[in-house]
């Protein structure tokens, strides 16, 4: 049987996923995955590419 802290944890552990899921499906724009950055690509449409202005991320547009 579990203790009531590790039940509410882990219905609040769930209830947070929920809502970044649903975060994530709402943007369009894309955000820059390298660690510890909290911005958003910035696209180049002639190249085919998006990137980053604060840490120099490249990632490829298919």
């Amino acid at each position: 049987m579990l203790s009531r802290a590790t039940t509410s944890a882990v219905a609040n552990r769930a209830s947070s996923m929920r809502r970044m899921r649903r975060r994530s499906a709402q943007v369009t724009r894309l955000y820059c995955s390298t660690n510890g950055c909290t911005s958003y690509l910035v696209t180049d449409e002639i190249g085919h590419v998006a990137y980053c202005e604060i840490c120099g991320y490249v990632r490829r547009l298919s």
